[in-house]
């Protein structure tokens, strides 16, 4: 955007932002992105009418598109121009209409099912076809390095989808008792069938599930490679942070944002990465402090990052 002056960026600012349409795409775009299609579906109107609307939030810098094989996803642009953090934090405050709330869980839970079908399918060559991408030794030393600096209570820990379980093993050596939580019960059987600790409990369903059931707040949560197969990571990040205990972490790891479109259909990916402003984005919005960060290059062009966020004690401890 090339604008004059102020006064021409202000106003196509302010012309984008005075359109009903618009300032509901915005709001559903608050923490994820979606593609045209799920944007279609979500609204319930015609494409041609969405790709207006999205050329000019696009146009105005208040949205950005990202090409993912055929299809163009969007989010929302993140600024630092106050009043446009003002809008967006306006937005934000306001509830859905119900049935584009109920719209957008449609389309979260297709996600879920078809990241589950992907692992129930797959359950007996998950190894290899990980290994396409990262080798679990590649990510694993980074990810322990960066508990034992810092701090974490050993107490209590929560694996949210721990694969073969080669990652529990470590934990369950360091913490007294360690959840595995996944959503595809082939996956958990195969972890559970290759655990040989006793302090290990497996659970199938997501962490949501998980805490309604147990209602316990862990010392640390990990998702290691997993949020790029999560339907909507800022949201499960969101809910990670608030089952944390006062002063508890949370670990990810996970691919740095690239092209490579195959590892949708051979590695059953919904995202193709994550690039570093949307990780701390969507953690800062669950209220977490990012602790340290590493980042590993593979040979074979992946970049592996890896991250422990805090979440800030009470001060009643």
């Amino acid at each position: 955007m090339t604008q004059s002056s102020p006064y021409e960026a202000w106003a196509l600012h302010l012309k984008a932002a005075a359109d009903p349409l618009r300032l509901l795409i915005l709001r559903v775009l608050r923490q994820q992105s979606y593609g045209v299609l799920e944007l279609v579906h979500i609204l319930d109107i015609q494409q041609s009418r969405l790709s207006h609307h999205l050329k000019v939030l696009t146009q105005a810098e208040l949205l950005t598109p990202r090409r993912e094989g055929n299809s163009i996803f969007y989010q929302r642009m993140p600024s630092i121009v106050s009043w446009v953090q003002t809008l967006y934090a306006t937005l934000d405050d306001w509830p859905l209409p119900r049935e584009v709330l109920q719209r957008q869980q449609q389309v979260s839970e297709e996600r879920r099912q078809l990241a589950e079908a992907f692992f129930t399918r797959h359950a007996g060559e998950f190894k290899e076809r990980q290994d396409l991408i990262a080798e679990y030794p590649q990510y694993a030393q980074q990810a322990l390095a960066l508990l034992e600096h810092a701090g974490v209570q050993h107490h209590h820990a929560v694996e949210v989808g721990p694969g073969l379980g080669e990652f529990l093993h470590e934990l369950a050596r360091r913490f007294n008792h360690v959840d595995a939580v996944d959503i595809a019960q082939e996956m958990l059987t195969v972890a559970q069938q290759r655990a040989t600790q006793d302090n290990i409990r497996f659970f199938c369903g997501d962490l949501a599930k998980w805490f309604s059931t147990y209602s316990q707040h862990p010392d640390l949560v990990v998702y290691n490679m997993v949020l790029h197969h999560v339907p909507d990571p800022a949201t499960e990040l969101s809910h990670a942070g608030s089952i944390l205990c006062s002063g508890g972490h949370l670990l990810v790891t996970d691919l740095c944002r690239h092209e490579h479109q195959w590892a949708r259909t051979s590695c059953g990916d919904q995202w193709l990465g994550f690039a570093d402003e949307d990780l701390m984005n969507w953690a800062n919005e669950a209220g977490l402090i990012l602790q340290q960060r590493s980042v590993t290059a593979l040979r074979n062009g992946f970049q592996v990052q890896c991250l422990l966020w805090r979440k800030p004690s009470t001060g009643t401890e």
